[in-house]
């Protein structure tokens, strides 16, 4: 009798532990944004009507110098969310599933499901193009949702984009014009009609509910209303789609700027000294029907057309910013605030005419900056970080945060330290790498430190499945924030910078080599599918427009310096 009862008492103890130890877990409100630098007011950029984004700013801390590890959707998002470099997912393109080409990871939010998490998610977390059914379905133990029920005022958007009656109308049109010229299949009407018709803005006077980043935020109000009632911690993931192309947004967004004050970019040349394959010819905006379709690297759009194009990004942003102070609202009305972790984050940052780029695709500084947020318990308030950190720190820091023990997967580092008011309080080391390849063969591994970026184009299909090798340098780009803020000049070969270039690149090898040893499973053959950008059928342009089969270790059959190949696929997703 007495050990029945003394076994009975243990069991409730342990019982009342477990659920004492789950009550001691946070929730995580996990906030992606496709295609958003850090054109915002909290970052200083104060022509930015962004009233949600400073809100959600000054309640915690902002990172102001912080890399994604591949600028393009598929490689960060996968580098995200499995907490590992994009040499470790085997993901450099559009096309590649992480659980194909590396089957030993495991997503971030499939491991909170073992450590008592409810997990969800809304809209845009991975890239669609390169995800597992039920976009990543082992991520979830509640099933994803991307809803459609668009506002029936104005009903479903042409090709998903657009409200404008005039191109409806049009899409109309030209759907029948295929039909008439044998095209049976409304598939293959469709992809005829979005060829010749596929304007890169749009301004229509709709609600916020006509497009999708407004029903995705309704179905996230609504699921925060459901997961507030459970009795298990949640991660609710929740993906923004702008201020991705076609820059598209309710006209109130648009009426928030004035096109004639919208200021370009001041630095639209090339940069003497770099290697022409740093660049690429936009092919993702040359895919639009309003653009043209000849411009090569180096060559300007319009100026006219620049203003339109950076208005209608500032737009997308506003309108996100509208939808973000919903999620916020919500959040606050259910009393889910004071314990809730939000992180927001950016899967790359954009380029808007500097050094003649538009998109993302390279590594250059505007591609790889992005906006970083914490906020909650155990973080600070109002507090701005000049230290360097990765994307990929992401799941480390909330692991921390919301007391759940870390994985060993994940490369990378806790920011907890970083998250108070102790300005003494950093991380080591101080650098953020990003990558990028090019070409055939190539893959350029940057380094950025508070003042220096740092970029090697290495050759001969190396990435970090090998050992560094100094020989397989190319290329090599030294940038100075302090005396050159635009990133004009390259450093990289004058002899009063070479102490620093020997420092950084003993840095750089330093980094590329830790994770070299823990890349320990090489490249799955579905790894070597191809497109390196992202977003139509944009061609290839300039010297580096030839492409071939990828070399063995390298995941993009058709990498290529100034603008890769693209199908309808690639833009759609």
């Amino acid at each position: 009798m007495k050990k029945s009862a003394t076994l009975l008492l243990l069991l409730c103890l342990g019982f009342q532990l477990s659920q004492a130890q789950q009550s001691n877990k946070k929730n995580i409100l996990f906030i992606a944004v496709d295609d958003l630098k850090p054109l915002l007011n909290a970052y200083g950029q104060s022509q930015m009507i962004t009233p949600n984004f400073d809100r959600l700013a000054k309640s915690g801390v902002i990172f102001q110098n912080a890399e994604v590890q591949q600028a393009v959707c598929g490689p960060s998002r996968a580098s995200v969310m499995t907490g590992t470099y994009p040499d470790r997912t085997k993901v450099w393109d559009l096309h590649t599933d992480f659980r194909e080409a590396a089957p030993e990871l495991i997503s971030m939010p499939e491991y909170l499901i073992t450590q008592g998490y409810e997990t969800t998610a809304i809209g845009k977390i991975y890239h669609k193009g390169s995800t597992a059914e039920g976009h990543d379905g082992k991520s979830w133990s509640i099933p994803h949702i991307q809803p459609e029920n668009f506002d029936p005022k104005y009903g479903e958007p042409a090709f998903g984009y657009y409200q404008s009656q005039q191109t409806k109308d049009e899409m109309v049109k030209l759907m029948k014009e295929a039909e008439e010229k044998g095209m049976k299949k409304s598939m293959a009407q469709r992809n005829y009609a979005f060829k010749r018709l596929k304007p890169s803005t749009e301004s229509a006077d709709v609600s916020d509910e006509a497009y999708q980043d407004g029903i995705y935020t309704q179905e996230a109000l609504k699921k925060l209303k459901m997961l507030a009632k459970g009795n298990k911690p949640f991660f609710l993931g929740l993906g923004f789609q702008k201020p991705h192309l076609p820059f598209v947004a309710p006209k109130k967004y648009w009426d928030l700027y004035k096109r004639a004050d919208i200021k370009l970019a001041p630095n639209q040349d090339l940069i003497d000294g770099t290697p022409a394959y740093a660049y690429h010819s936009f092919g993702e905006l040359r895919a639009f029907s309003d653009i043209d379709d000849n411009l090569n690297v180096g060559k300007r759009v319009p100026e006219d057309k620049q203003r339109e194009l950076i208005h209608g990004y500032m737009a997308c942003v506003s309108y996100v910013d509208a939808q973000l102070g919903k999620v916020l609202d919500e959040l606050d009305r259910l009393k889910l605030t004071d314990n809730t972790v939000i992180v927001l984050w950016g899967d790359h940052g954009y380029h808007l005419g500097d050094h003649t780029l538009w998109n993302k695709h390279s590594n250059f500084e505007q591609a790889t900056r992005i906006p970083f947020i914490f906020s909650g318990p155990g973080v600070a308030k109002n507090v701005k970080v000049n230290t360097p950190v990765e994307l990929v720190d992401v799941f480390p820091t909330l692991f921390d945060l919301v007391n759940v023990k870390p994985s060993a997967q994940a490369d990378g580092k806790s920011l907890v330290t970083l998250l108070d008011t102790n300005p003494k309080n950093d991380i080591n080391p101080v650098i953020a790498l990003s990558q990028y390849p090019r070409q055939k063969d190539k893959m350029g591994y940057s380094v950025r430190t508070e003042r220096y970026r740092y970029t090697e184009w290495h050759g001969n299909g190396y990435n970090t499945e090998k050992p560094y090798d100094v020989s397989n340098i190319v290329g090599v780009e030294l940038y100075d924030f302090v005396s050159d803020p635009l990133e004009a000049k390259n450093h990289a070969k004058e002899k009063s910078y070479a102490a620093i270039a020997k420092e950084l690149q003993e840095r750089l090898k330093n980094k590329l080599n830790e994770i070299n040893k823990r890349n320990i499973y090489k490249a799955h053959p579905s790894t070597y599918k191809g497109g390196e950008e992202g977003g139509g059928e944009g061609k290839p342009k300039g010297d580096n427009a030839k492409a071939g089969n990828a070399k063995k270790g390298m995941g993009n059959k058709n990498q290529s310096g100034a603008g890769p190949n693209f199908t309808k696929k690639d833009f759609e997703d």
